[in-house]
């Protein structure tokens, strides 16, 4: 195949990608990311380095490196620069752009770079959700990662996230990489189910006994999925459940994670920090009032398992040794 690159348009940019996948098939890995290489720094020199071309000159020199296992630093700096150049010329929630987050979030936490993951798929999701596809199997893949690498840090938003992966990817096959990774997530992380109060604040139910995660996201400006999550033990979940019984009342969680007020007409606020609020009408309040009252029969089910089980992630290590340590 010959590749014309006396003026770089997208449609020399896909010849030299198939061309650098000829070579890969061919054994020549070297020479298929070298010349994909070449294709970015051409890019960059003509179109600056927050163009679409050099976006998506980047994606494919990432989706090279991938393909031929270099470094994943490599591969999270050809992400990066990606994600610049789409952001700067399609904007965040654009399908090229949501996709290269997506891509970077699994990198990362492939690299144990938790905050990095956390970040990237934050950005994905939110732009997903943008665009009305914020609950497609897609984004569970993306929701996958988003558990492990917030259970990586000890995150209240770790639950939420894996209920959702295990929900948007349950019709993928059992060989699919994405539901072994929201499998494991789920099981893991005590079995979550959720139960919606409102469109953007639903409760999240785990364990046993079963704990609560009081949980609210939105679009943020930056196109960032922008979360609010505060876990309540059994006791304190009891606590609040039996303090918003009858008005008035206030409760307050702790550490200041959010406080719920009532107000006139039957209704209540929920205030989150910093200065996030959310009203509930009767009707809301009276859904949070019986998501309470459900939350303790706990996660959504199903076996767990065994220790000794291979481990659903497939890693071919057993569970007890891999996400169930």
């Amino acid at each position: 195949m010959t590749v014309d690159l006396a003026e770089l348009r997208p449609e020399a940019i896909e010849a030299a990608d198939a061309r650098a996948l000829e070579l890969l098939a061919d054994g020549q890995a070297d020479e298929a990311v070298s010349l994909l290489r070449g294709i970015v720094h051409r890019a960059v020199t003509k179109h600056g380095d927050e163009d679409l071309l050099t976006g998506m000159a980047q994606s494919r020199l990432a989706e090279m490196l991938r393909r031929t296992g270099a470094p994943e630093a490599e591969q999270l700096a050809a992400l990066t620069d990606a994600i610049k150049a789409f952001s700067a010329s399609v904007g965040p929630s654009d399908p090229q752009t949501t996709a290269a987050f997506g891509r970077l979030a699994h990198v990362a936490l492939a690299a144990q770079a938790v905050e990095i993951a956390v970040t990237a798929g934050m950005q994905a999701i939110g732009g997903l959700q943008a665009r009305g596809d914020g609950e497609t199997a897609e984004a569970g893949g993306i929701y996958a990662a988003l558990a492990m690498a917030a259970a990586a840090r000890h995150s209240p938003a770790a639950p939420g996230a894996a209920e959702r992966a295990h929900r948007l990817t349950a019709d993928a096959g059992g060989d699919d990489a994405d539901r072994r990774r929201a499998l494991a997530a789920w099981r893991s992380l005590g079995q979550p189910r959720r139960i919606a109060v409102t469109d953007e604040l639903s409760l999240v139910c785990f364990g046993a006994p079963p704990q609560v995660v009081v949980e609210l996201d939105h679009v943020a400006e930056d196109g960032a999925l922008d979360q609010h999550t505060h876990g309540l033990r059994p006791d304190a979940a009891r606590a609040l459940r039996e303090q918003i019984t009858r008005a008035p009342f206030a409760y307050r969680a702790s550490a200041g994670g959010f406080e719920v007020v009532s107000r006139s007409g039957g209704a209540a606020a929920l205030r989150f920090e910093p200065d996030v609020e959310v009203l509930l009408d009767a009707d809301g309040l009276a859904a949070l009032r019986e998501g309470l009252a459900a939350a303790p029969t706990g996660g959504g089910g199903g076996d767990a398992p065994g220790r000794n089980d291979p481990c659903p992630c497939g890693s071919g290590r057993k569970y007890k040794r891999c996400c169930g340590a």
